[in-house]
């Protein structure tokens, strides 16, 4: 079965963990805000295409800027939660994350009216050793992840999930659907093309291929990774700063394609077209 996923991580252009160290919370609101810059063109694109996509929210855009979520909900995109503050989960206790994710489903929730029961960790940072963290999510009503990047990265990955393809996780006695980032192979290493950073770094007609090359493609996109005239942070180490803004003005016309060139759906949508009883179960604990 041949599957497109489209997702959106909705947080303002400092939640990037390569420069989040340099803000404190305090510090946000004293940076202009540049969300709805692009969203509206993309929220009509979308309309234009005929085509839903899930919305990953972090609970503070939830709170500071409402409206953000209405209009999403408004154009009949999924609502997912993203954490409250973009913190990466394996730098954090359990309970610290409960805290978070209670507070960042509480302040979506308050404006959809609606029970969010899908989840990504903030750079995928659910890594092997952040396990813990399945737990912490079913308990609080999550029923569907898409944390797995299914490689070693520097926020840590989970090598050991093995094919890049949707499973069911057991934690204990906790079962969650899982959709990890599609990888690609290229001189026989798994490599990942869909989103971020990667998405900027290569060539459409490479992305092209390879997203024809798979059955399951999972993409996660970011409004700052359209946005060229974004702030940009001189003082970040080379590698960081390439990673940060390589590629920004071709990012748009690329989705552009990408939208054109395959046919997508959200989460929601792919959850009701596979049959859990049928593909594998990772035990985790």
């Amino acid at each position: 079965m041949k599957m497109n996923i489209l997702t959106f991580d909705i947080e303002e252009w400092y939640h990037a963990n390569n420069v989040s160290d340099l803000f404190t919370e305090e510090a946000w609101l004293n940076y202009p805000p540049r969300i709805d810059l692009y969203l509206p063109r993309i929220l009509d694109k979308l309309d234009e295409c005929k085509t839903k996509a899930t919305f990953f929210c972090l609970g503070w855009i939830a709170r500071t800027y409402p409206d953000v979520i209405k209009r999403i909900r408004q154009h009949g995109h999924e609502i997912a939660c993203h954490t409250d503050k973009h913190l990466l989960i394996n730098k954090m206790t359990p309970e610290a994350f409960d805290q978070d994710l209670k507070l960042a489903l509480d302040s979506i929730q308050n404006i959809t009216g609606e029970k969010i029961t899908t989840f990504r960790a903030p750079s995928f940072s659910i890594s092997e050793d952040a396990a813990w963290a399945f737990q912490v999510l079913a308990e609080n009503g999550i029923e569907i992840d898409c944390s797995i990047f299914p490689v070693t990265r520097s926020f840590g990955g989970f090598p050991s999930y093995g094919e890049a393809a949707p499973a069911l996780l057991k934690y204990k006695d906790h079962l969650i659907k899982e959709f990890p980032i599609s990888t690609a192979t290229i001189l026989g290493k798994p490599v990942v093309f869909s989103g971020g950073g990667y998405f900027r770094l290569f060539p459409y007609p490479i992305i092209k291929k390879m997203m024809k090359g798979l059955d399951y493609n999972m993409t996660y996109l970011h409004i700052r990774d359209f946005d060229a005239e974004q702030y940009r942070f001189k003082q970040l180490p080379t590698m960081k700063y390439f990673k940060m803004y390589y590629g920004l003005k071709q990012a748009y016309p690329k989705f552009e394609k990408m939208l054109g060139d395959f046919v997508w759906i959200d989460v929601n949508q792919a959850v009701q077209q596979i049959d859990f009883e049928k593909v594998k179960t990772i035990k985790l604990a």
